[in-house]
């Protein structure tokens, strides 16, 4: 049947790939090899799907990562050297997210035709995708043709089962912490105290007992009975409970569930931090946390009525979330738990929710075209060494040996956290945890998200947390070795 397809596919797109030996330099970003084979693909579309395609696209406006100019330049080479039209679309409005975008690359994949070429998809589908077969491992492209710069934790990132099936230049950072309203500790604190959290960052004394202290300190001062006419209720914290949660984690030496599939949510480290918020929760008048499933951010925070909200940077630049925002904003990362102070375990940001991710369907598996004909045929390798080229990594650091992070960090400092930070204090905490951020699948298994989330909300509002973790962790267990592991 894949035969068939394949050669429909071939009429349909009307190539002949010609490949010709001769010199050519490369791109300047390092892709190249310096005698590379290139191809003539008849000005066909080489189709990028992407979230949203004007903000991957660097030759729209509203185009927010990096090396704008770096990329532009790359797909003028690109569409010169292939002979293409490099195309950024929207998925179909029934493949627009989730479920329904994962179903729609896999019945595709097992059609054995699609008209896209690179996918982006979000990282917590990755794992559902590679073991539906629908996507490829791309090792052996990648160690022959991939950026020599390219991070060990990009490529953790997009690894399932000691395979690799991610590849694209968006590092992994961590952009979850503390978020908070500066103006309102200054108001109730007194000036000096303006930016408390981030200078006991700053002096290593940010830590479970200081932020319960502070937070404890704050409840006393704020009203969360107070009326409408008086300005609304005042609270210390705001958002989501598991969203706290998640990571915390990290920064107490846990984790929710391995690159192994493993879940550890019955872990010590795990129930300690749910405790913890567990015990913030209880006090009176403390924590508002009724915000919709589609937009977390409580609206008494953008109201200024809440001092602290978990988040991440990306929430600064869309208006109905943290736009615009109507007061000094400072950042703090979450503070350090009792495991990692102790010097017990590692702090870092446990990264539980989605970040780009750019993987190739299964229908351009070289492997499926009839012996001969590799060169008749689009397939795996020629996608990939196109969209490595049109990829951009800075110049390897040599004490590294991967891509240099700092000017991705200055870059981050001036467009992400100089315009929305109000204070350099805050700037920099936010670039000392830059490199922290590790992956966790805790939301890999797409079909119990709601319910695994809803048992950590409830553990924390209400309590009893060994018990309910205990009972998470063996049906989590039990899904996880049948939708992943093939248990």
């Amino acid at each position: 049947m894949k035969k068939r397809i394949l050669l429909v596919m071939i009429i349909m797109f009307s190539l002949v790939l010609i490949s010709c030996k001769k010199p050519d330099n490369g791109n300047g970003n390092g892709n190249g090899n310096g005698d590379e084979e290139k191809y003539d693909l008849g000005g066909m579309d080489f189709v990028i799907r992407a979230n949203v395609a004007n903000r991957v696209d660097p030759r729209s406006e509203e185009y927010e990562r990096m090396y704008r100019n770096e990329k532009l330049a790359n797909i003028e080479m690109v569409e010169e050297k292939y002979n293409v039209k490099v195309k950024y679309l929207n998925y179909p409005s029934n493949a627009s997210w989730g479920t329904e975008r994962d179903n729609w690359i896999i019945e595709q994949a097992k059609l054995g035709t699609t008209d896209s070429h690179v996918f982006e998809v979000t990282s917590n589908s990755v794992a559902n995708l590679a073991t539906q077969n629908a996507i490829l491992p791309l090792d052996d492209l990648i160690d022959e043709f991939g950026n020599e710069g390219l991070w060990a934790k990009k490529r953790g990132f997009g690894t399932v089962l000691g395979k690799s099936y991610v590849y694209d230049d968006v590092y992994s950072q961590a952009e979850e912490g503390i978020y908070y309203n500066s103006d309102l500790l200054a108001q109730y604190l007194g000036e000096s105290r303006r930016i408390e959290p981030t200078k006991l960052w700053e002096s290593g004394e940010w830590t479970w007992d200081a932020f319960e202290k502070l937070a404890l300190e704050l409840n006393e001062m704020l009203d969360h009975e107070r009326g409408d006419s008086e300005g609304g209720a005042q609270y210390v914290m705001g958002g989501r409970t598991y969203d706290w949660l998640y990571p915390m984690v990290g920064t107490n030496g846990g984790q929710l569930v391995d690159n192994e599939f493993q879940s550890h949510v019955n872990s010590e480290p795990v129930m300690d931090t749910l405790n913890f918020l567990n015990g913030l929760y209880d006090v009176n008048g403390m924590w508002i946390d009724d915000a919709v499933m589609s937009n977390p951010v409580q609206q008494e925070f953008r109201n200024g009525n809440v001092a602290f909200h978990a988040g991440e940077n990306w929430y600064l630049i869309v208006s109905n979330w943290w736009g615009d925002l109507e007061f000094n904003l400072d950042f703090v990362p979450y503070p350090v738990g009792p495991r990692v102070e102790s010097g017990d375990a590692e702090y870092v940001q446990t990264k539980v929710k989605t970040e780009a991710s750019f993987v190739i369907s299964s229908a351009f598996s070289k492997d499926n075209i009839p012996a001969g004909y590799e060169d008749m045929y689009l397939h795996d390798e020629i996608i990939f060494k196109i969209w490595n080229d049109l990829c951009y990594f800075p110049e390897v650091d040599e004490a590294t040996g991967e891509a240099d992070l700092e000017n991705i960090k200055d870059n981050y400092y001036s467009t992400r956290l100089l315009p929305f930070y109000a204070s350099e204090q805050s700037r920099e905490a936010h670039l000392d945890i830059y490199h922290l951020a590790q992956i966790d699948h805790f939301y890999s298994v797409t079909e119990g998200e709601a319910i695994y989330r809803e048992d950590i909300e409830d553990a924390i509002r209400n309590g009893d947390v060994r018990s309910k973790m205990e009972s998470l962790h063996s049906e989590l267990q039990a899904t996880l070795d049948a939708k992943i592991l093939n248990k």
